[in-house]
């Protein structure tokens, strides 16, 4: 009777080979991948931005120096034209707002002179 297999008592497969258990798995973890897909897809193509974002954003650009000249400058022309354009302006509010850029405008244009006069002399 040796042609006969040793009696080994029944051990039971390890949760993580069953295959029940692997297909689950990988069932899971491609609707992960697919979900982080449409995730990213959601961000980068559907991003809405308030304005309040907006005008964070650009004060940042342009007080950080990351906006060139001629950008400000459409910019600038831009808004003064819708502004322009807007009937329930009215001169006061046109006025004070003109005020305020002349004013910053002549600011910066005498610290430019002076600085170029200490230049000349």
């Amino acid at each position: 009777m040796s042609d006969e297999k040793e009696y080994k008592p029944f051990e039971a497969k390890p949760a993580h080979l069953k295959s029940g258990y692997i297909r689950r798995k990988d069932k899971w973890e491609n609707n992960q991948q697919e979900a982080s897909d449409k995730d990213i897809e959601h961000r980068r193509f559907n991003c809405t931005l308030t304005v309040n974002q907006m005008v964070t954003g650009f004060k940042r650009c342009v007080h950080s120096g990351e906006v060139a000249k001629e950008p400000l400058i459409t910019c600038y022309r831009v808004v003064l034209q819708k502004l322009l354009q807007d009937p329930n302006l009215t001169d006061t509010e046109f006025l004070s707002m003109y005020s305020q850029i002349s004013t910053r405008a002549n600011e910066i244009y005498s610290k430019r002179s002076r600085r170029l006069r200490k230049i000349k002399v």
